[in-house]
């Protein structure tokens, strides 16, 4: 999956210890930060994986070096993998190694390192102040237990791409809703203009758990309770957005072989012109415009997820990308924190942004003069995000119940009732264990 979150600080005892905080930070708050960090020099190491293009991560360090002469970032190679990451981590700060000073984290795992205390709080250490700067929704879901474990780096969202060719073409408006999607795209195809009208990705693995909170929250649903303690995903609006998801493989909008669709899958159905719809991440936008794997380069537009009618709009966005997490056992706060601030301020994230990334920023994210031209950021702008059930430590458990057995509704080897009963009693079974 495209990297592919969930919820979103204090006085400082001595005159030493608030110089040695100020140098690393912005130059705002210290006035409310209580621990002191110690002075912002020396070498520290970045655990993260490579992202963006050009060489991003050390483009990021060169700047910020250039900024703090007197730290020096060692980048340090994770693999692509994010299941191996966690478990790198897992194993190196369970043991107390410090030799990782900050790191990478998917936005998913702020409660399940938070819970086996692989995550510095840093509440400790960073002013009330700091978590305003972010735009809504993204520091949210970097809170367990009402502690920040994460400050958040660059996000990814749901989208709804469309054929605006199509659209222009037969004078049809870009649905707002799931229902009119549905009537617009068997519009474009008892035209013959595309064989089906929508692809996501509705495989039985992850992908499908972020669609479906996508659908779901579109429609006044969850799956987990607010606390993460209590399964709520057999409800009457869960019905009726599994009911929809159903509904447009009965009717042949969707493809039956959406079944066995992740990112690249569904992708593909679109860049080749077989289809009129699709939700992706953001990076689905440059892949439709390169024209080496795609089939539409130019007749493709981008916009915010739909709702379900009756429901504010837009409809609902869940929210992947990545936060920075720091090594609770490292040596080196003080450069580590200056660290973070300048990559979550405005001179890390609008070298994020000017990269394609869509910042975390909120000053940075509604800049119109980095937007201009960027219209993943535009569409960014205007989204509603949700995050996936991931409010618990027991979230890999939680994910595979819901995507397992919505796969098995969409399939039709259980009706949409029993799938979401069977859901429900997996989800509360594994929101009573614990650990990662």
């Amino acid at each position: 999956m495209r990297i592919p979150v969930r919820r979103a600080v204090t006085a400082l005892a001595t005159t030493t210890a608030l110089l040695a905080a100020s140098a690393c930070s912005t130059g705002d708050e210290a006035a409310d930060e209580k621990k002191p960090v110690g002075a912002a020099k020396g070498t520290i190491t970045w655990y993260a994986m490579d992202f963006g293009t050009d060489n991003l991560p050390q483009k990021l360090i060169d700047a910020f070096e250039k900024a703090h002469p007197d730290i020096k970032v060692t980048l340090k190679a994770a693999p692509a993998n994010s299941d191996t990451v966690r478990a790198t981590l897992t194993t190196e700060i369970s043991g107390g190694s410090s030799e990782i000073d900050v790191y990478n984290g998917d936005v998913v795992w702020p409660a399940q390192f938070g819970d086996a205390e692989l995550a510095l709080p840093l509440d400790e250490y960073l002013p009330k102040d700091y978590w305003k700067q972010f735009a809504p929704g993204r520091a949210d879901g970097a809170v367990h237990e009402g502690k920040h474990l994460a400050a958040p780096l660059f996000t990814d969202e749901g989208f709804l791409f469309f054929r605006k060719d199509l659209l222009e073409k037969h004078k049809l408006p870009v649905p707002k809703t799931w229902e009119e999607l549905a009537t617009t795209a068997e519009k474009l195809q008892d035209a013959g203009d595309v064989k089906y009208g929508y692809s996501a990705q509705w495989a039985n693995y992850e992908g499908l758990t972020a669609d479906w909170a996508e659908l779901s929250a579109s429609a006044g649903g969850s799956t987990v309770s607010d606390d993460g303690t209590k399964s709520q995903i057999d409800s009457p609006e869960n019905r009726k957005a599994l009911g929809y998801m159903r509904s447009l493989l009965d009717r042949g909008i969707a493809p039956k072989a959406m079944l066995s669709f992740q990112e690249a899958q569904s992708l593909q159905a679109f860049t080749s012109g077989q289809t009129a719809f699709h939700r992706n991440w953001g990076y689905a936008w440059g892949e439709s415009e390169n024209p080496e794997v795609s089939k539409i380069k130019g007749k493709a537009g981008m916009t915010a997820m739909p709702t379900f009618e009756g429901h504010p709009s837009p409809g609902s966005s869940n929210i992947g990308g990545w936060n920075m997490m720091v090594n609770p056992h490292s040596k080196n706060l003080g450069a580590t924190l200056a660290f973070v601030k300048w990559m979550t301020g405005a001179e890390g994230q609008t070298i994020l942004a000017r990269n394609s990334m869509i910042p975390a920023n909120e000053a940075v994210l509604s800049d119109p003069d980095l937007a201009a031209g960027q219209p993943v950021l535009k569409a960014a702008a205007t989204t509603e995000l949700v995050s996936r059930p991931s409010n618990t430590p027991r979230y890999a458990q939680v994910s595979k119940a819901v995507y397992s057995n919505l796969n098995a509704a969409l399939a039709g080897s259980t009706s949409v009732e029993d799938a979401l009963k069977k859901a429900d009693k997996e989800i509360g079974e594994a929101l009573g264990g614990g650990g990662l």
